[in-house]
């Protein structure tokens, strides 16, 4: 435990808090977050054991995890996304970008490798999710307070981590062998994380407090 980094606890945390408020985010589009959370709180665990205790590279773990954590959001867009065509963008997203992953696993990088030139594809492809959703908003502005939406915070989140990793997965190759400039951008990419899933922990109370003024 003593090599857990900070962010794992902030995942765990946003874990937790999607499981306390579960019964409010039921048949809303938020409703496999505690799923997905698990999925991800496992597999930095998974991750972290692998590194530091089996001395074994995780590269294909994480190959898996993002992968899949990119067809996630879009399918959180695929739902929130009023516009057809942006809603069909988000689905063929889903559908495509596995495909892409694989192609670059077998033939460009490789499984034993992290994906990097397929994470800056999702990378992109999320930021333009995140202003399609922003656009909306400005199209059909929300009757209450902006900060009490919880799509909003989710969007936020995603938005945020997604444009400053952007910038680390660019320079990824560059600085693989360049212990002082990819600690430098870890140290950035993992603060992006605690910003990511304390932006979900305020949408999913966002959500309950909802759900609970609708009720009275």
């Amino acid at each position: 435990m003593s090599h857990l980094p900070i962010f794992i606890y902030f995942e765990l945390a946003a874990f937790i808090v999607s499981i306390l408020t579960w019964r409010y985010l039921k048949g809303t589009a938020f409703r496999l977050f505690p799923f997905f959370l698990f999925f991800i709180v496992a597999v930095e665990l998974i991750g972290n054991y692998m590194a530091w205790v089996l001395h074994q590279k995780n590269s294909w773990l994480f190959n898996i995890s993002t992968t899949l954590e990119f067809v996630f959001y879009a399918y959180i867009f695929s739902l929130a996304l009023r516009n057809p065509a942006f809603k069909k963008l988000a689905l063929r997203f889903m559908a495509v970008y596995p495909i892409l992953v694989l192609l670059n696993l077998l033939f460009i990088q490789g499984f034993t490798q992290f994906h990097s030139y397929t994470v800056v594809v999702g990378n992109l492809f999320m930021i333009v999710l995140c202003c399609l959703f922003f656009y909306e908003l400005l199209l059909h502005p929300l009757e209450g307070e902006l900060s009490r939406e919880p799509m909003f915070w989710i969007g936020t989140g995603i938005l945020f981590f997604h444009l400053g990793d952007l910038s680390f997965d660019l320079l990824f190759n560059l600085l693989k062998n360049d212990a002082t400039g990819k600690d430098f951008f870890l140290s950035i990419n993992n603060n992006l994380i605690l910003i990511l899933y304390s932006c979900f922990i305020i949408a999913f109370l966002c959500q309950r407090n909802l759900v609970k003024s609708l009720s009275h």
